[in-house]
């Protein structure tokens, strides 16, 4: 449980941490959708005069509030939202998140089918 909530305590902190690191000429948007299978929160980062988007972070959680996924995308204007990495977490017995990085493959614009190692 004490596991739990510092992760989830670090989690808020490093989302504060990004969203507050912006420059002021950006806004940000964001949407939260609850299922019964988890959550996910979407941040998406503007340019505060023109409204262009510039960049997406997307958290999904599970059921019992551990992040599963922490995605990464950057606009391109002819290609839409292009990833940059995505983080996905498993969990041990002791609910210790494990991290595995995959990254954008451009040849096939989806993510990368194997983790790095």
């Amino acid at each position: 449980m004490k596991a739990k909530n510092l992760f989830s305590l670090l989690a808020v902190l490093f989302l504060s941490a990004s969203i507050y690191a912006n420059t002021p000429e950006t806004v940000t948007f964001s949407n939260v959708e609850k299922t019964e299978s988890g959550c996910v929160k979407e941040f998406i980062f503007c340019d505060k005069n023109t409204n262009t988007p510039l960049s997406k972070t997307v958290y999904r959680y599970d059921a019992e509030e551990r992040m599963q996924e922490k995605a990464t995308y950057e606009w391109n204007d002819s290609k839409g939202w292009i990833g940059i990495q995505k983080y996905d977490y498993t969990y041990d017995n002791n609910n210790q998140p494990t991290p595995k990085l995959t990254k954008w493959n451009s040849k096939t614009n989806d993510w990368a089918s194997q983790p790095i190692k």
